[in-house]
């Protein structure tokens, strides 16, 4: 597809290719928008099985940083960075140069963490500009945010928004989801947890006393909540039906296969929390962070509660699907 026609399908400002022929790399940085403020979006460092595969990532994802931003009504808007990671890249090189280009942007881009890329590539682009969160807890922010939209969806399904004493279920034990299982250990929730790393998984089931699932088994799990926090595309139209737990809330991106199946979910009487809803508590404490000039607390990442709680009462007003609603309100504050 012809790079204009790209940018116009995600409605995307601009997209900037960079290159450093030193240390090999070659880059991307979309801005889908700054209408509402600097563009804030992470760094993600890949292979791709082709260019084009890697423009429609970056502007695909930039796009979902805006509507993020956009939902938990921030003064900012939504970027990506992606790195094509290949073999004879010089990373420290690579990344100090990617750094160069994030700074050519006067501040309208700040930069993060994101899949593929590592704390040590952070502060090599630091060397270079300082829009960039290098020490920010992504994974302690992004499960109390998650922790809030469960808290948030409770409260709409049963009334109480407490998690004590409720089944919740924790696919994926990366840096987000083993930071959630405690934060629920902690707060009385009986836990399951699921992880394809099987050593992994036991460790943490041991550890935080709760029952070990097989990957297959825990997205038909009989519990009240399913934390969806590895892969996307894994709720569709067809499995849709099958689900036994009543509300799904989690930090995985894209997490429909197809838009089609937030309806289903509807359908099936599941609550669902948007993932770009639920999982946008390390964007926010970036973009405090960012607007005053220093470290915040934890706890300003809490309003994503009211975001959720309103966005689920305004779905059930118009029986709509929330993902129809959450992008609703995005398009219609980016307007």
């Amino acid at each position: 597809m012809p790079l204009f026609k790209i940018l116009e399908e995600y409605r995307c400002e601009s997209l900037t290719l960079v290159a450093d022929h030193d240390s090999g790399l070659n880059a991307l940085i979309a801005i889908h928008s700054t209408r509402r403020g600097p563009a804030f979006g992470g760094i993600r460092t890949l292979t791709y099985k082709s260019q084009s595969a890697a423009v429609t990532d970056a502007v695909r994802l930039a796009q979902a940083m805006s509507y993020k931003a956009a939902v938990a009504d921030l003064p900012a808007g939504g970027g990506k960075a992606v790195v094509i990671s290949t073999p004879d890249m010089k990373r420290k090189q690579a990344f100090q140069a990617l750094g160069r280009a994030v700074e050519r942007f006067g501040g309208n881009y700040f930069t993060g963490l994101d899949v593929g890329t590592t704390r040590d590539d952070l502060y090599a682009v630091a060397e270079n500009t300082k829009n960039v969160a290098r020490d920010l807890d992504f994974g302690k922010a992004t499960a109390r945010g998650v922790l809030a939209a469960i808290q948030a969806a409770l409260k709409h399904r049963f009334g109480k928004g407490e998690v004590k004493d409720r089944r919740v279920a924790v696919q994926g034990l990366g840096a987000v989801g083993a930071e959630l299982v405690t934060m629920l250990h902690a707060a009385g929730a009986e836990v399951f947890i699921a992880d394809t790393d099987a050593k992994l998984a036991h460790e943490v089931g041991e550890r935080m006393e709760c029952e070990v699932l097989s990957p297959s088994r825990v997205l038909s799990a009989d519990v009240d909540v399913l934390c969806p926090c590895a892969l996307g595309s894994i709720f569709t139209v067809q499995n849709a039906e099958s689900l036994r737990c009543t509300i799904i809330a989690g930090s995985a991106n894209n997490q429909l296969a197809t838009p089609a199946a937030g309806a289903a979910l509807l359908k099936a009487d599941v609550t669902w929390v948007p993932d770009f809803v639920a999982n946008a508590g390390a964007l926010i404490k970036g973009v405090r962070e960012h607007e005053k000039g220093k470290e915040v607390g934890f706890d300003v990442v809490d309003q994503i509660y009211d975001t959720t709680l309103q966005l689920l009462q305004r779905a059930k007003k118009e029986h709509r699907p929330t993902n129809a609603v959450a992008e609703a309100i995005a398009q219609e504050r980016l307007a």
